[in-house]
């Protein structure tokens, strides 16, 4: 059965903490990935005044051996960073027990994780693995796949579910959409780029809570 943990963590306990800590003003956001015994996480998206302070802080940590820029969209950078074979911290307790990354940022003192273990064992492991590599982390939630909200809103936050629901009532879904992505932006008082973040991140919640079943 499929478990989803939400957790927070000190900034320090990840990789790209320190460079969070000089930079408050940048948030940080993990993209969604499977995981894979070659490659850690190895993107993420962030925003902030001060990104090219904050992409050479990140490149000269000795836990980072390169980060390159795959695209910028508005305010929003998506890199492709590559960690060193030295890490031994969250990044890579995640890769050894097969989680998933279904939401992950973090700015400043604090990152707030949510994933999807295979298995109760594979909850059980990460715990155990954090617990040896000294990884503080503070439980928030616990939860299997076919837990559902009463209220039923499928765990959305207010602004997530806004969001759907606003592109809905103006048609944003027709064929042929009836409001574009900027249209949309303007009537949420939002960029494009941030109404187009929030919304995958709740179609993926949607998806990971009503299509996804346990074998």
């Amino acid at each position: 059965m499929s478990i989803i943990a939400e957790f927070t963590t000190p900034a320090g306990e990840f990789a790209l903490g320190d460079a969070l800590a000089a930079h408050p003003d940048v948030r940080v956001e993990l993209e969604k990935v499977v995981p894979t015994r070659k490659e850690i996480l190895p993107f993420f998206w962030a925003w902030g005044e001060t990104l090219a302070e904050f992409a050479e802080t990140v490149r000269e940590q000795p836990r980072v051996e390169s980060l390159e820029v795959v695209d910028s969209i508005d305010d929003q950078t998506l890199y492709r960073v590559e960690w060193s074979d030295v890490v031994a911290d969250l990044a890579r307790v995640i890769q050894s027990v097969d989680a998933t990354v279904l939401e992950a940022s973090g700015q400043r003192d604090v990152w707030r994780f949510e994933l999807r273990f295979p298995s109760h064992d594979a909850v059980r492991s990460f715990q155990s693995d954090c617990i040896d590599h000294d990884i503080s982390l503070e439980l928030q939630r616990l939860h299997s796949l076919t837990e559902i909200d009463a209220d039923g809103t499928y765990d959305l936050t207010a602004e997530q579910r806004d969001t759907l629901l606003t592109a809905l009532e103006h048609g944003y879904f027709e064929e042929p959409r009836d409001v574009t992505l900027e249209e949309l932006a303007d009537l949420l008082d939002l960029s494009p780029t941030a109404v187009s973040g929030r919304m995958r991140r709740a179609e993926a919640k949607l998806i990971a809570r009503t299509l996804v079943t346990d074998t």
